[in-house]
């Protein structure tokens, strides 16, 4: 290995992408699926664990992408809605009162169910969160 001196180093533009620049451009909801995710908030097995808690996950198309092959990242705007579940875990539906988040993100689309929301125009909100000391932006959507 050759000896590199600091004088020689020179800056190179990383690739990267500005994702509040899609802050407040609207799109249309692309996909729509059930899932599960780790919470804190579900009840416990026997065992002691959280069940994994069943969510809505809404997303727009494909924003913009960085890299290519399997280093790609492509970015979307997305959001996650608590479905409803039983104590054993089981899912039961979602919520219908007007103050939950999944109904206050229907009536902001002017749509009354999930099963309308493809093809709705959604806002998109950009906004910051710090990780691990490192501030990231990323995309959800206003209501």
């Amino acid at each position: 290995m050759s000896e590199t001196k600091l004088e020689d180093l020179k800056p190179v533009k990383s690739e990267g992408v500005n994702l509040k620049q899609f802050h407040n451009q609207q799109v249309e909801i692309a996909k729509i699926e059930i899932i599960q995710v780790p919470s804190k908030f579900t009840v416990k097995d026997k065992q002691g664990n959280h069940l994994l808690q069943w969510v809505l996950r809404v997303s727009s198309p494909v924003l913009t992408a960085i890299g290519e092959g399997d280093t790609k990242i492509e970015f979307r705007a997305s959001e996650l809605f608590n479905l409803i579940q039983d104590d054993e875990g089981k899912l039961i539906g979602y919520p219908e009162s007007p103050d939950s988040n999944l109904m206050k993100f229907a009536a902001d689309i002017g749509v009354k169910t999930p099963q309308e929301f493809i093809g709705k125009k959604a806002t998109i909100k950009a906004y910051d969160k710090t990780i691990d000391g490192k501030i990231r932006t990323y995309l959800k959507f206003k209501y």
